[in-house]
């Protein structure tokens, strides 16, 4: 299996995208393809694997280029040279840490869409009490309709189904109250969409239940579900800083977070994003996985082996089929 990796776009350099390749090349059997600076590639690499493939580029698209005009004119840039090469046989899969808006319209406009997917989707896998709840869309569109959330919530069906095994999948929507009158235009006509659905759906969301997993597929536009994820990011975050200050008050503290550290650090790493490292780009013609551009090698190392999981279970035909009956 070769995965294309392309080595622009993390936070930290093109050394994160590497040093995770070799990671998981530790518990899985792939080929890596990296997609950037060979000079800077090979000195990263430092001998330390001999089954790969570079392809040369210095040019990639930035965060704050317009994406669909960057992935038109931007032909050597490293994430449509990666995208280009997947089409080919024989590249199975690409991973990219770059720009959002850029992995989605090369998505659309060169791998191609799922025939009767309209919109693509990034499906990111939220850690919680129950284990996970896919958020879907969480970013890559930010203006929908009632539809597209149909069209998540079956990819979403599909794929917890095939890659993390739960069957008949519990399906809600992101709202600011669980009553079905409740919501913007956009909320209420979802849900009068779903409820007549043959899905599972159980009804509104808040997002204060983020992580109780009262569902496996929270339904929501890119905006609210990017503004969601973020927002919960940053109060996890803000914990995690408050009980540092307070163990660090006095040296009775210091004593008791010696006694409880590991199983603390145990429970809240759970709600690390490196354990997920990436999320699928669902309902287009070809596997992708989007990491986070703060990632560290850890996130990449294990964004590689889900995006191989997610290969191995043939879920693009499966949401074929899925639309199709």
């Amino acid at each position: 299996m070769k995965i294309l990796i392309d080595t622009f776009g993390a936070d930290e350099g093109s050394k994160v995208l590497v040093d995770g390749a070799v990671l998981a090349l530790e518990k899985k059997e792939f080929t890596p393809v990296f997609v950037g600076d060979e000079k800077e590639i090979e000195n990263y690499l430092g001998g330390r694997i001999k089954d790969y493939e570079i392809i040369h580029t210095k040019e990639y698209i930035s965060n704050d280029e317009e994406p669909v005009r960057a992935i038109r004119r931007k032909k050597d840039s490293s994430l449509v040279l990666a995208y280009n090469k997947l089409k080919e046989e024989g590249y199975d899969g690409l991973l990219s840490a770059g720009s959002t808006g850029a992995i989605l319209a090369g998505g659309i406009f060169i791998s191609k869409r799922i025939d009767g997917i309209d919109r693509p989707s990034l499906a990111a896998p939220l850690p919680t009490t129950k284990g996970y709840t896919l958020l879907m869309d969480t970013g890559a569109n930010m203006d929908c309709k009632p539809a597209y959330l149909e069209e998540f919530a079956i990819m979403g069906k599909v794929f917890l189904e095939n890659v993390i095994h739960i069957d008949n999948p519990k399906i809600g929507l992101l709202n600011v109250g669980v009553e079905s009158h409740k919501g913007n235009k956009l909320t209420k006509e979802t849900y009068d969409l779903l409820e007549n659905s043959n899905l599972n759906f159980v009804g509104n969301i808040e997002p204060r239940d983020l992580f109780t997993g009262e569902v496996n597929i929270l339904l929501a536009d890119g905006f609210a579900g990017n503004v969601a994820i973020k927002a919960a990011e940053g109060v996890i975050s803000l914990f995690k800083s408050e009980i540092k200050n307070v163990f660090y008050k006095s040296a009775k503290n210091k004593l008791a977070a010696l006694a409880i550290k590991n199983d603390l650090s145990k429970e809240l790493g759970k709600y690390s994003s490196q354990n997920i490292g990436g999320v699928p780009l669902l309902g287009v013609k070809s596997y992708v996985y989007k990491a986070h551009g703060n990632s560290n090698d850890i996130a990449i190392s294990n964004a590689i082996l889900g995006l191989i999981d997610y290969i191995s279970m043939d879920v693009i035909s499966k949401i074929q089929g899925e639309l199709n009956d």
